[in-house]
């Protein structure tokens, strides 16, 4: 094995047990809405090594959750949409990475492209599968588009703000790597 790809592998673990570190203190307001600070380190991986490392590293990250016992299972379609798909989507945000990414424009960008990608799993989740628990007179849609919209903006909106006082602070971090 080479040595870029053991950096690089190990760069994935430890963005994935970062992550997992920062799920068990993630905000959570009554099971609906969330303020995930997982995303950060995921996202830090996919400026630097684009969307195949980002996307390993959210897959890492969603069977950790799973099989820690971290996942709320209700179907294993259900697990796949949110604890897989939902994670690797938000390693898609590498794609729009250039040569240095420590630009605010680029790291607004790549932070809202990939969360928005992973929100929108769990739109579609929310939808299928977490709709039964609407709030009363609301459809599943609506409550699934309200509830994970809050959800994706905020995170969003604190991991722009973190990133952003990253590559202040230490913009080496976003340089492209390989």
């Amino acid at each position: 094995m080479s040595n870029s790809k053991a950096i690089e592998l190990t760069e994935t673990a430890i963005a994935a047990a970062l992550a997992l570190v920062l799920s068990f203190i993630s905000v959570n307001y009554a099971q609906v809405f969330y303020l995930e600070l997982s995303v950060i380190p995921l996202l830090v991986l996919a400026l630097r090594r684009g969307a195949v490392w980002g996307m390993a590293g959210g897959l890492v990250f969603g069977l950790l959750l799973i099989v820690l016992g971290q996942a709320t299972v209700l179907t294993p379609v259900q697990v796949i949409l949110e604890y897989i798909v939902a994670p690797v989507s938000l390693g898609l945000a590498g794609t729009l990475r250039r040569k240095d990414s420590s630009k605010p424009e680029t790291i607004l960008a790549l932070v809202f492209f990939g969360v928005l990608s992973k929100y929108f799993w769990h739109f579609i989740a929310g939808v299928i599968f977490w709709g039964q628990y609407a709030w009363k007179g609301w459809g599943a849609i609506s409550y699934s588009l309200v509830a994970n919209g809050i959800s994706g903006l905020a995170t969003a909106t604190l991991a722009s703000l973190v990133l952003l006082l990253i590559s202040k602070g230490a913009p080496q971090i976003f340089q492209r790597k390989k």
